[in-house]
């Protein structure tokens, strides 16, 4: 099984990275280009980092979620309507980045086992 990272910054995709496969899940590295129905069959969760404009997108979190996925998402700082947009779009839990990398093996334990 599969792990979407919808992540550019370096420092946090690795340590997401590392958490992902230590928990025995494949990872794989998204960008703007990258189409869900490439990789959706296979994947059951995807991670995205919103401070990145590029993957700020209802649009990319409706079509994650219409393949059933599981959606983690972070931000720096958590702003309310934004916070409102992205959950109304499907997004499962957002979460400021100090705790996704602090947080990730019991989130993805509850999201997905």
């Amino acid at each position: 099984m599969n792990i979407l990272l919808f992540i550019k910054d370096f420092e946090l995709g690795s340590k997401v990275s590392s958490s992902c496969v230590d928990f025995g899940y494949n990872v794989e590295f998204c960008d703007e280009k990258t189409s869900p129905d490439d990789f959706v069959e296979k994947s059951i969760l995807a991670i995205i980092d919103l401070d990145e404009s590029v993957f700020f997108s209802v649009g990319l979190v409706s079509e994650l979620k219409r393949h059933g996925l599981k959606i983690i998402a972070s931000m720096e700082e958590l702003k309310a309507r934004d916070l409102k947009k992205i959950k109304a779009a499907g997004c499962d839990l957002v979460l400021p980045k100090s705790s996704l990398v602090k947080n990730l093996p019991k989130l993805i334990n509850e999201l997905i086992v």
